[in-house]
């Protein structure tokens, strides 16, 4: 019988754990689980009585406790609906530019009929728009809607749900009838914390003037005031990680403690005890996140283990770590904070040694600290590539050159800031020397990011690579490190092994379908068609985040982007595209789009796609784009038809699409006075305006005769539907399917939804 006696047994521990929580998320309570954990209790205890080791039970019980640890932070919710509500606001409220929409969190809601409480994400148009914000601490009631969080329903897309629940929240509000706010005017936030955030942030006003913003982002992780183009900037310079508190604070704020304290000589005790306590105020004031959690756990393990004179390893340290903030908040493992802070000190741990060993024989101590302090970066990097690919789909090999100054100027200058906030509790002109030399340093950090981002080779796009290879790719990372006992010979077979089969898997799943999807975009419209390599998008909705996300999962261009009509819900997503850098080929419109009534927002977003040199071109009736295996023919509507009075959606572009053999009539907003004129037999319908009772009539449904019909809206009317039913058409609509994927095969399509 195989006997395991593995090495480091709080790691695999600490592995199965996650592989539970990952397991968990999806997954439905079962009493499976809980009869699965006893029986693996039994076992391990029994194979111990047998002088056998309990290893597999033992990890089988680490997974199936992940598993229903990542259940229970999923609560069961009432049903959707219109309550009564009353709560406690929690924090500080927000206010959208755009439309002047409030977002609020809340404690401890009561909706009135059903049980329990439940912390809640709050929206609502203000009624009065000269009514105080709800302030942290102060109660509300009110009477509004009640919803679940949407999961992810795009291919690549955002899931809501996931996010609030990873915030602590469970469920949606929006709606403020009968708003009544106790006590009607509070000043100052009920919760110290918030208190004391609001008051750094004043006093960093007060101290830095123009540099306030980036100092508040190193210190408190306060990105709202910090420029969206220096932002940019340490984004694409590959820094952007120094702007959020990470274990680069925590080491640095725990070196400036040490130091201080060591002028006193305390007890190795005391030390740990009184950095401990300082980490962790610094800690909650900067949030408390997963990287804080993380970091100050790491150094309490190695500080324990110098009070205990026992060797301290880092790798069972770090297990320690990842298990406790799982234990604790186990969605943090699907955040990407979270990943990339354990992958970047996975990465140091598993190859710096690597470094620190080949650079033995360089005798210079100032060249040896300079390759130091690059090979710690690139092991740095290397470990958080993995995560920083999968969400950011972009890598930045300026990052690895400038790093180790970026870190030098950051640990210069936090110290700088942190003591300046101390002085200024005494004598505010006590502080101004070291402010002056905070703000020169911040200064040369901005130009840093801003030169590096400049620079032709500063970061590219790179698409998300399957979870398959990711795995093997990581694998193989830890096949070259020490931890791995396995000969030379055979570390470079397996890792040429890993690659080269994964590499095989990739070229053969590799999609060279015709595929048409239909966003979930609530009631906007955004839809893709591929061709093989061939990228056409139609519409961008109105936020267009899954579009792009999408776009830059799967490494695609927009080689030709689609807007129907100028209309907000359609053509306002654009401006997401641009921001996040998806490559426009050409940029097509209506012949009539810009004839009829268009926002000024959308205008502005069009002249700023042409400066940054889009190609933009008009198309009307009779015009046809192909990509090969796919041709679009524009059936509506036809130049020259509108003017400066016509609604805009009657002028919309209606389009005949083949996709290699299947045909599918996409009719935009069209209205039922126009919808006839472009009428033309097809399989397929997307039908015109979100399925409004205005559109879909009888006459144009006998000409086309469809099939199958694609409703992208939250509702369709009652009278599209019902024509609908009568005429025989099969519906499916992105409100309750989700995305809609039609992939065209050798003439034959078939058609998935995204939520089963």
């Amino acid at each position: 019988m195989l006997i395991f006696r593995p090495r480091r047994w709080l790691v695999h521990i600490a592995l199965a754990f996650g592989a539970g929580v990952f397991l968990g998320w999806g997954a439905r309570w079962s009493p499976l689980w809980p009869a699965g954990a006893a029986l693996c209790c039994l076992l391990a205890g029994f194979t111990r009585l047998q002088g056998k080791s309990p290893y597999l039970p033992c990890v089988g019980l680490a997974v199936l406790l992940g598993l229903m640890r990542c259940l229970a932070a999923q609560p069961a919710l009432p049903p959707e609906g219109a309550y009564a509500i009353s709560a406690r606001v929690s924090g500080e409220a927000g206010v959208r530019e755009k439309d002047g929409r409030v977002s609020v969190y809340l404690k401890d809601a009561a909706l009135d009929g059903a049980e329990g409480r439940f912390d809640a994400y709050w929206t609502y148009w203000p009624q009065d728009p000269e009514q105080p914000l709800p302030a942290d601490g102060q109660s509300v009631t009110f009477t509004g809607r009640m919803y679940h969080p949407m999961v992810r329903s795009n291919p690549h897309g955002f899931d809501f749900r996931l996010y609030l629940l990873q915030k602590g929240y469970e469920i949606g509000l929006t709606g403020c009838e009968e708003l009544r706010i106790a006590p009607e005017v509070k000043l100052t936030p009920s919760g110290l914390l918030l208190r004391a955030q609001s008051a750094v942030r004043g006093r960093l006003d007060a101290l830095m003037g123009d540099h306030s913003p980036l100092a508040a982002a190193l210190i408190l992780s306060d990105k709202r005031d910090l420029p969206e183009d220096l932002a940019e900037s340490f984004r694409l310079a590959g820094v952007a990680h120094v702007l959020a508190v990470s274990g680069l604070h925590v080491m640095i704020l725990f070196s400036c403690i040490l130091a201080a304290l060591r002028r006193f000589s305390p007890s190795q005790a005391v030390i740990t005890l009184v950095s401990l306590a300082l980490l962790i105020l610094y800690g909650l004031l900067a949030g408390l996140q997963a990287a804080i959690l993380r970091a100050a756990l790491l150094m309490v393990y190695a500080q324990s283990g110098r009070i205990a004179r026992r060797r301290v390893d880092r790798l069972t340290a770090l297990a320690a770590a990842f298990a406790l903030i799982l234990l604790l908040r186990p969605l943090e493992l699907f955040a990407a904070g979270f990943q990339m802070s354990f992958g970047a000190v996975l990465g140091l741990i598993l190859l710096g040694d690597r470094v620190r060993y080949g650079l033995r024989r360089v005798r210079n101590r100032a060249l040896r600290g300079v390759l130091d302090a690059y090979g710690a970066a690139l092991c740095g990097t290397l470990g958080a590539a993995l995560p920083v690919v999968w969400y950011y789909h972009r890598l930045s090999p300026v990052g690895l050159l400038i790093s180790p100054l970026v870190v030098a100027l950051v640990t210069l200058l936090l110290p700088l800031l942190l003591l300046s906030l101390l002085l200024s509790l005494f004598w505010m002109p006590l502080a101004a020397p070291f402010c002056a030399a905070a703000g020169w340093l911040c200064d040369l950090l901005a130009g840093t990011a801003r030169l590096s981002a400049a620079l032709p080779f500063a970061s590219f796009a790179v698409p998300r690579p399957p979870f398959y290879l990711m795995l093997a790719v990581a694998a193989s990372l830890i096949l070259t490190t020490r931890y791995a006992p396995l000969g030379k010979g055979a570390r470079v077979l397996s890792i040429a092994a890993l690659l080269a089969s994964s590499a095989a898997i990739l070229l053969l799943t590799r999609n060279a379908d015709v595929r048409y999807i239909q966003f979930s975009m609530g009631d906007a419209d955004a839809a893709v068609i591929e061709d093989g390599a061939a990228t056409i998008v139609i519409d961008t909705g109105e936020n267009g985040g899954d579009l792009a996300e999408y776009l830059l999962s799967e490494g695609r261009r927009a080689d030709m982007l689609i807007l129907t009509h100028l209309h907000s819900d359609h053509a306002l997503g654009l401006s997401e595209l641009m921001r996040r850098r998806v490559p426009i080929g050409t940029l097509y419109l209506s012949s009539e789009a810009r004839v009829t009534p268009v926002s000024a927002e959308v205008l502005a977003l069009l002249d700023e796609a042409e400066q940054a040199g889009v190609d933009i071109r008009a198309l009307s009736a009779g015009d046809r784009l192909d990509t090969g295996r796919v041709t679009v023919d524009v059936l509506w509507p036809e130049k020259g038809g509108a003017n400066r009075l016509a609604n805009g959606n009657d002028f919309a572009m209606a389009l005949r699409i083949n996709l290699d053999g299947v045909s599918l009539l996409q009719m935009s907003d069209v209205s039922g006075v126009y919808e006839t004129r472009a009428a033309r037999p097809a399989q397929l319908l997307k039908v015109a305006h979100h399925g409004s009772a205005s559109s879909t009539g009888e006459r144009f449904l006998d000409a086309v005769r469809p099939d199958i019909a694609l409703i992208s809206a939250r509702r369709a009317s009652a009278a599209a539907l019902q024509r609908l039913a009568e005429a025989g058409v099969m519906v499916y609509d992105t409100d309750t399917s989700g995305a809609l994927t039609l992939t065209v095969r050798n003439g034959e399509a078939a058609l998935r939804r995204f939520l089963q």
